[in-house]
């Protein structure tokens, strides 16, 4: 039995053409249902949450959605939209499952995509490095 580590996130996914398929179907009805569903935050301010990456379960029940969203870190929290995930989650499942056309409607875990805010912030280490003093 594995443990779950790190590490899996680094595996590629087998290029089952099946997968393929259903995991891209599944990244673009969930980019129209976070398109339709308003999220706002304590502010009253819209926030607009895009899927970054799909990873499907091999019998296709399982999905997990890591999304972000292209908002200054000072202005929101991984804490906040989080929290903002777990008031809509019905919300969102409805949305969803109403829109799939598939035979079995996948499960679906939804976790914070930081890749984006690390390669900003090694972007910035690195442009610092390369200027002259």
């Amino acid at each position: 039995m594995r443990k779950n580590n790190d590490y899996n996130i680094f595996k590629s996914q087998k290029n089952n053409p099946r997968i393929l398929k259903v995991t891209q179907l599944i990244k673009k009805t969930l980019g129209e249902v976070f398109l339709n569903l308003d999220f706002t935050n304590s502010n009253g301010e819209n926030i607009v949450l895009f899927v970054n990456g799909v990873t499907l379960s091999k019998d296709a029940k399982n999905a997990t959605i890591y999304i972000s969203s292209f908002l200054n870190k000072n202005e929101i929290d991984e804490n906040q939209i989080n929290s903002l995930i777990a008031e809509n989650v019905g919300r969102i499942k409805k949305e969803f499952s109403s829109r799939i056309e598939l035979r079995y409607t996948p499960k679906l875990k939804f976790k914070l995509d930081n890749l984006r805010d690390k390669t900003f912030d090694i972007d910035k280490a690195l442009d610092s490095l390369n200027r002259p003093k």
